[in-house]
């Protein structure tokens, strides 16, 4: 996704009071720095670009982008659009002679060539050979890093479509300019990548479970909020905590009201289930709250003293009048 801010390129730096007033009134430090970083960028911004820049992991990206995305300050193509799967190709158009004289001279690429026809199963055609030399020579990518990404491409198939299903070299190449524009260009950085990836996909299926939306695989855009929540460091537990409170209060879930939940939960710096609760039970104990409480027990002693009173009141009345009858 790449970020801009709705500001026209200059080559001095002005910034209009209303937007630098909105953001001194939100008191958002970061969403003020990714404002004054994407005001002085000349192009728009990615993800990893703005992470490296910024030294922040995508969590603190995704919330100060939010608070822009509130205050009306991004762009309305990058900040709520997705970025396209298929980007388009900028490779150039590799001859069958090219091809040929990069796998006679080039014992690397020969060999990842092969590795990955064996990955997917398949004889390389022509047209493979290209995107893969795309991926190889124009993007610069390592060998290991592609034959990774090779395996990571069939490992997402098989596990959404079923056993011995392989992806496309077409589908692979596309990952691969994701990865390229997501800063993953060493085998390290895609093993990290991996992990983490494989640590959301655990997650998942826990996450349908507490939506109590069952055993199914979540749709796109029901996968783009899990994905953000899973980001902003909540357990499925904080999450059903928060689809509780969604439900208690419109009824069914919708999930941009339980999205705003844990947005201000993140923003509190609150994402364990046990300490959210924990901060609702001081919450319903404040100072305010004990007042209230102490004034209802208050009246309430009251009613019951007058109840007494009113008892023992009648009872002498019933005695009094006894006694005047006897005498």
């Amino acid at each position: 996704m790449g970020y801009r801010l709705k500001l026209r390129p200059s080559a001095v730096l002005a910034l209009p009071r209303a937007e630098v007033d909105a953001l001194v009134r939100e008191g958002d430090g970061a969403a003020a720095l990714l404002y004054l970083y994407l005001a002085s960028a000349a192009a728009p911004l990615e993800d990893a670009e703005l992470c490296r820049a910024l030294h922040w992991d995508r969590a603190a990206l995704d919330a100060a982008r939010q608070t822009l995305e509130h205050l009306g300050l991004l762009g309305e193509a990058e900040a709520a659009t997705e970025t396209p799967e298929a980007p388009a190709r900028c490779a150039p158009d590799y001859s069958r002679a090219d091809i040929a004289a990069v796998l006679e001279h080039d014992g690397g690429f020969a060999a990842l060539r092969d590795a990955v026809g064996k990955k997917l199963n398949r004889i390389m055609t022509e047209k493979d050979d290209e995107m893969l030399l795309g991926l190889y020579n124009y993007l610069g990518l390592d060998a290991d890093v592609i034959f990774t990404l090779v395996g990571h491409c069939v490992e997402r198939t098989e596990r959404r479509y079923g056993p011995h299903r392989r992806p496309t070299m077409r589908q692979v190449e596309k990952e691969g300019y994701r990865w390229k524009r997501l800063g993953i260009v060493t085998q390290a950085l895609a093993e990290e990548y991996l992990k983490e990836y494989a640590r959301r996909q655990q997650l998942v299926p826990r996450m349908m479970e507490v939506l109590h939306l069952g055993s199914r695989a979540p749709v796109s855009q029901e996968a783009k909020f899990l994905d953000r929540w899973i980001g902003w460091g909540f357990s499925p537990e904080a999450v059903e905590y928060a689809y509780e409170k969604t439900v208690f209060k419109c009824g069914k879930l919708e999930w941009n009201y339980l999205n705003g939940i844990l947005r201000d939960l993140d923003k509190k710096g609150l994402h364990d289930a046990a300490e959210i609760r924990r901060r609702d039970q001081l919450g319903a104990s404040s100072p305010r709250r004990r007042k209230e409480s102490d004034d209802a027990a208050a009246a309430a002693a009251d009613v019951q003293n007058s109840v007494a009173w009113m008892k023992e009141y009648l009872g002498r009345t019933e005695q009094e009048g006894g006694n005047d009858r006897g005498l």
